[in-house]
């Protein structure tokens, strides 16, 4: 087989086959073989940029692609707990005190405010479905980003026992540090908001760390807040812009190749 070795090619309007003929230059970079004889290295662009593009053997494969598949919990907790421990909105201290006997006030303009725990929570309504959690930064074939099965408690079941007030746009999630992330209130219902107390079937502490947080589909990690003691629903004349709003890119899909066979 032979070897191939990369090399820049520049702004360039066109390339010459080895063959013959030419074709509009896309990229930036072609492959040559190591043993590129001096004479096709002569070919180059109406610039002169030396290179040479060497015909390869056909090859056949099979793509194919997923959006299920769970990425493990070591790999969650070396990811999203350690290498960037701030991306999932994480606050000061993760210890881990007994997330279902972890409790939640919800507060604000409703008719019914109340604090319960979460296991009472769950106990009256929790969903489990595959969510997605990555940064808003993550490049094309990143390494932040993650798929798990998330099992938790669905905001619409707090709105339900707390009957917010007729024109209620806000939720805000306060974390047992202070710190607070506010939204639309549509802009959850419609991500299908959930506070979590279980990634991939054990608690969060093996994986993204601290008793519970927040999960919505596509939305940047950075929203993602835990240890979450407080769900505030208010009327606000001005209410907080959609999550990624301005960003040209928010939240891109990632691809990448996981394995490949010679």
């Amino acid at each position: 087989m032979k070897n191939y070795k990369r090399i820049a090619l520049g702004s360039i309007a066109a390339v010459s086959l080895v063959a013959g003929g030419t074709v509009p230059a896309l990229a930036q970079d072609a492959y040559v073989a190591d043993d590129a004889t001096s004479e096709e290295l002569s070919y180059g662009s109406e610039q002169g940029t030396p290179f040479t593009i060497v015909e390869a053997d056909a090859s056949e494969g099979e793509f194919s692609w997923n959006q299920t598949e769970i990425t493990p919990n070591e790999v969650i907790a070396k990811m999203f707990r350690n290498a960037v421990a701030n991306l999932c909105g994480s606050t000061t201290d993760l210890i881990v005190d007994n997330p279902l006997e972890w409790k939640v006030s919800v507060t604000g303009d409703v008719k019914n405010t109340f604090t319960a725990t979460v296991d009472e929570l769950a106990q009256d309504e929790n969903v489990s479905q595959t969510m997605t959690c990555t940064c808003a930064s993550n490049p094309s074939d990143g390494a932040a980003i993650i798929n798990a099965d998330v099992k938790g408690i669905p905001v619409t079941l707090l709105l339900q026992k707390a009957c917010p007030v007729e024109g209620a746009n806000t939720i805000t999630f306060v974390s047992s540090d202070g710190t607070e992330t506010a939204v639309p209130l549509g802009y959850a219902i419609g991500r299908h908001a959930v506070i979590s107390y279980e990634i991939n079937d054990e608690d969060l502490s093996a994986s993204v760390g601290g008793n519970n947080q927040l999960w919505m589909t596509r939305t940047a990690a950075s929203y993602f807040t835990r240890d979450i003691v407080e769900v505030r629903i208010t009327k606000e004349a001005n209410p907080p812009a959609n999550p990624g709003e301005g960003i040209e890119y928010p939240n891109s899909p990632n691809a990448g190749i996981t394995s490949a066979n010679a």
